[in-house]
C-alpha cells in the first residue's frame, strides 16, 4: 500500500529551496558541478553540511534494496543487498539430476528445491510442492554435504575445496550448477531420510529407479523457506 503525502508536505516541497523545513525533516540538494548540500533543521535554525560524492556513496551503500518475491520463471524468486551483503534465492523444480555419489555417477530424481546464497556463502532446502510458494515449509535436502543444525539457519552448504562465485542474480545458476555437479561423500549424511535416518546415500541409491524423489521421506525444518531467507538476509 503506498502511503499518502500530506498537503503540507507538498506545499513545502514546492517552496523554493533551500527552504525552512517544518514537516520535512531534511533534504538533500544537488548543485552544479558535483556538489551536494545536506539540509536539515537544528531547533528553530536551518543547518548546512557539504557532502562528498564518496561520502554519499558510502551512506547510501548500506541502504536495504530488495526485489520482493517475484515470478519462479526465471528461476531466481528474490534478490537483495544491504549491510550482510547482496543475495540471491533461485528456485529449481523437481526433476532428474546426475548426481556423483560417492564417485560413483547416478541420475536421482530430487524434490524442488529453493538455492540461497549470500555473498560465497549458500543454504539450499526441499520444499514437497512442485510449484514456489515462500511460505512452503522447508525441508532438509536429501543430500550429503549439507549442515542440518551445526550451523544456524540449517541448510548451509559444506562446499569442500569448491570456492563458489560471490553470489548474484548473474552468478546464482553458476554457483549451483556448481554444487549439484560436485561430488558428494559420506559426511553430513544423516537426518536426511525417514527411511534411512543414518545414511540418505542408501535412499537415494533405491530411488535411481523412481521417476520422482518419495517426498513422504522428507524430514522437516519446523520453518518456512520464506522465514529461513529472512533470517539470513534481514540487516
Amino acid at each position: 500500500m503506498e502511503s499518502d503525502i500530506s498537503v503540507e508536505i507538498i506545499r513545502e516541497v514546492l517552496e523554493v529551496a533551500p527552504r525552512k523545513l517544518s514537516v520535512i525533516q531534511a533534504e538533500l540538494l544537488f548543485i552544479e558541478g558535483g556538489i551536494y548540500i545536506f539540509h536539515y533543521q537544528s531547533g528553530d535554525s536551518s543547518q548546512y553540511k557539504c557532502l562528498s560524492p564518496a561520502t554519499l556513496r558510502a551512506a547510501f551503500a548500506n541502504t536495504p534494496i530488495e526485489s520482493g518475491w517475484m515470478n519462479p520463471e526465471s528461476g531466481i524468486v528474490r534478490w537483495g543487498t544491504g549491510s550482510t551483503g547482496e543475495w540471491t534465492v533461485k528456485f529449481v523444480p523437481p526433476q532428474k539430476h546426475e548426481i556423483n555419489l560417492l564417485e560413483s555417477k547416478h541420475l536421482l530424481p530430487l524434490p524442488a528445491m529453493v538455492f540461497l546464497g549470500l555473498k560465497s556463502d549458500y543454504w539450499v532446502w526441499a520444499i514437497k510442492d512442485s510449484k514456489f510458494n515462500p511460505e512452503a515449509e522447508a525441508f532438509h535436502v536429501p543430500l550429503p554435504n549439507i549442515y542440518l543444525h551445526s550451523y544456524q539457519p540449517c541448510g548451509r552448504i559444506c562446499w569442500g575445496d569448491n570456492k563458489p562465485p560471490a553470489a548474484s542474480p548473474n552468478t546464482i545458476t553458476k554457483a549451483w550448477e556448481l554444487f549439484i555437479s560436485s561430488p558428494f561423500n559420506g559426511h553430513l549424511s544423516e537426518g536426511k531420510s525417514r527411511v534411512q535416518p543414518n545414511d540418505v546415500g542408501v535412499q537415494l541409491k533405491k530411488a535411481v529407479k523412481r521417476s520422482s524423489y518419495p517426498v513422504k521421506d522428507l524430514i522437516g525444518t519446523n520453518q518456512t523457506i520464506a522465514k529461513l531467507v529472512a533470517a539470513i538476509t534481514d540487516d
